[in-house]
């Protein structure tokens, strides 16, 4: 939600308190024995939110006693709701939404030390300061507007990520800042045997008594990364012969229901369309999560669904162009990976503010090469199986 002049206001308020006194506390006093209570803050994608998971076990072990609590978007709480690691989770509302009542929540828990993981929103920082945090720690902190409020804000190589390291090493990076070991570098979430036992049951009223699967995310919140709907059809025509025994869930949001309805009804006629099921908007994101979990692999693009699959070890093909998987790329523990990654067919590469859709980069990926991700993925799963 974007309100007039709020970013600008908003600055000179906080500037006015900065100079009034207000300051959070400089790093160099920071003693972390004597922090009870702390916040976590991410407020982007899904993505970013489980590729940030790592941090969580570290905080813990190097904070046994601490109330550790987790500021997320409101639709992303129930991803976290099985997290060992933290006590409670705040709701996140968006830019401006329902800001007061946020900010009397976090002044309630009074946070001593605050670490922003991830969060693209401006009023992220100011929220923080306003409630009341003393030490406020974010990565990267260069182009962040806020920076006078960060208490590492002298550290200069807190300033930038690390060009070429992966996402995850440079969110670790943070736990160094305040002088916290890594535990974990790969993410995880925790699926409840509750959810996982609705979703067996849902898709067993769906099935009947055929229960193998694969699920196929073809959205993405970025167009430049979405693959084209007419691969997309030609990709299932050939796995209902090639997987006979196999169904097909499509996931995505309610957004996505209709064009993926159309996707269905498009297919040659004679296919076994009835094994073919769109369950875009049916699911929550929990429920997508466990519905995932049961599956022999998911293919998706560079988007949030694919790493909620390899942070519960359900191996996917990942279709990468132009962002790079050895920069964003999914990790697991177990499950093993099949990644197909094109280069930018354009330079420069304007991500965002690509006029091409569908991007001539993601057209570079073709179906024979999907094929062969999953027939890898497969004979991976069957050897896994008999060892």
């Amino acid at each position: 939600m974007n309100i007039p002049f709020a970013d600008r206001l908003l600055y000179r308020y906080i500037l006015s308190r900065y100079h009034r006194g207000n300051k959070v506390a400089s790093l160099d006093s920071l003693q972390l024995h004597n922090v009870n209570r702390v916040l976590l803050v991410l407020t982007t994608g899904i993505g970013d939110a489980v590729l940030s998971t790592p941090i969580f076990p570290a905080v813990r072990r190097a904070l046994p006693a601490s109330d550790i609590r987790l500021l997320c978007r409101e639709g992303w709480q129930e991803l976290f709701s099985e997290n060992t690691n933290i006590n409670g989770i705040f709701p996140y509302y968006g830019k401006y939404r329902r800001v007061f009542k946020t900010i009397n929540v976090l002044r309630n828990f009074e946070p001593q030390l605050t670490l922003i993981l991830h969060g693209n929103d401006p009023d992220i920082i100011p929220l923080v300061y306003l409630s009341g945090s003393r030490y406020i720690i974010r990565i990267p902190w260069k182009h962040t507007r806020f920076s006078f409020l960060l208490s590492n804000s002298e550290r200069q190589q807190d300033a930038e990520t690390v060009d070429g390291a992966h996402y995850i090493e440079n969110r670790l990076r943070i736990l160094e800042t305040i002088g916290i070991a890594a535990v974990e570098h790969t993410p995880y979430l925790i699926i409840s045997n509750e959810k996982r036992c609705i979703i067996k049951e849902k898709l067993h009223n769906i099935f009947g008594h055929a229960s193998k699967y694969w699920i196929f995310h073809i959205p993405a919140a970025n167009p430049f990364k979405v693959w084209s709907l007419e691969n997309a059809g030609r990709l299932i025509e050939n796995t209902l012969s090639i997987l006979p025994e196999h169904n097909i869930i499509l996931t995505g949001s309610a957004m996505d229901k209709k064009i993926l309805d159309r996707l269905i009804q498009g297919l040659p006629p004679g296919l076994p369309v009835k094994r073919v099921f769109n369950m875009a908007g049916n699911l929550s994101l929990s429920e997508t999560a466990a519905c995932i979990s049961g599956a022999d692999f998911l293919i998706g693009p560079d988007t949030g669904i694919l790493y909620i699959a390899a942070a519960i070890e359900v191996p996917v093909i990942g279709l990468y162009a132009p962002t790079s998987a050895n920069i964003v790329g999914p990790r697991s523990r177990r499950a093993r990976h099949y990644i197909i990654q094109k280069s930018p067919t354009c330079a420069p590469c304007v991500w965002k503010r690509c006029k091409y859709n569908p991007s001539l980069c993601m057209a570079q990926i073709t179906v024979d090469e999907v094929i062969q991700g999953i027939l890898s993925v497969m004979q991976k799963n069957n050897e896994a199986a008999i060892s």
